[in-house]
């Protein structure tokens, strides 16, 4: 689906007032003790346990789930119920699998075509939960290029991300220049083969709009910018060597057309 850009603040609440909103956007939605289920995986003691309180709903309780909804537990509808909990537990790593799990499984559920308000909600969320990963030194399981590819497989359109990105580059030097040196020295990526961006995304439209921005003056500006500053940092060899791969890259897209 095209992305609601919401024009989020950014800032260190903006994650928290994104969350508070999705819970709100969501919170007349009612619990189904009658739901669809499977009687030999699903106990009555486990749907008891997903009658709590959306916000209060502990991680085990929505792992299980999460896993099999749409399958032998529940259908969209009470997906569309768990989903704000289900987005905060992911974003923070709490789910004893990967996002991209959840949101396949809202894309299955139709999520683009829930309430307005709803399908907002979770646009602001990812957003502010984006800015929030952008703020953050990358580590394992956590780098901007890893999200965005389980992100785009739920939104037809990167624009608000990258633009995001962009403006975090033009601040002061430090994790979104990072983020992007890990793109560019710790993936798939291969400097002097432009095609290889593919292998960072699932479709050609995500992997070709990134390949646009990584390659824009400007990325590479911003880059350049946060290796100055950072000159001296333990981050100093990782920033130099992304610039110069960024500049092959560039390079290589210029002699491929």
């Amino acid at each position: 689906m095209p992305f609601r850009s919401p024009g989020l603040p950014v800032g260190p609440s903006a994650f928290d007032t994104a969350t508070a909103s999705l819970y709100g956007a969501f919170a007349d939605l009612a619990h189904r003790p009658a739901m669809p289920h499977c009687r030999h995986c699903v106990t009555d003691a486990d749907l008891a346990l997903l009658a709590a309180p959306v916000a209060e709903l502990a991680p085990d309780v929505v792992a299980r789930f999460v896993a099999k909804a749409g399958t032998t537990w529940g259908d969209g509808h009470d997906l569309r119920r768990v989903a704000p909990r289900a987005l905060h537990l992911a974003a923070d790593h709490l789910l004893p699998f990967s996002r991209a799990v959840l949101l396949e499984k809202l894309a299955a559920a139709g999520w683009s075509s829930w309430p307005p308000a709803e399908v907002d909600a979770i646009c602001r969320f990812l957003l502010a939960e984006w800015h929030r990963l952008l703020a953050s030194p990358p580590r394992a399981g956590h780098a901007a290029h890893r999200w965005l590819r389980q992100t785009a497989a739920v939104v037809a359109d990167l624009d608000p991300f990258l633009r995001a990105w962009s403006q975090a580059l033009a601040g002061p030097p430090g994790p979104p220049a990072v983020h992007l040196a890990v793109v560019l020295v710790q993936s798939d990526l291969r400097p002097d083969f432009p095609s290889s961006i593919t292998a960072l995304f699932d479709t050609t439209a995500a992997a070709d709009q990134f390949g646009a921005w990584l390659a824009a003056p400007a990325t590479l500006d911003h880059l350049r910018a946060a290796a100055d500053a950072l000159a001296g940092t333990p981050d100093t060899r990782r920033l130099t060597l992304a610039v110069d791969r960024l500049t092959r890259y560039r390079a290589a897209r210029v002699r491929a057309v």
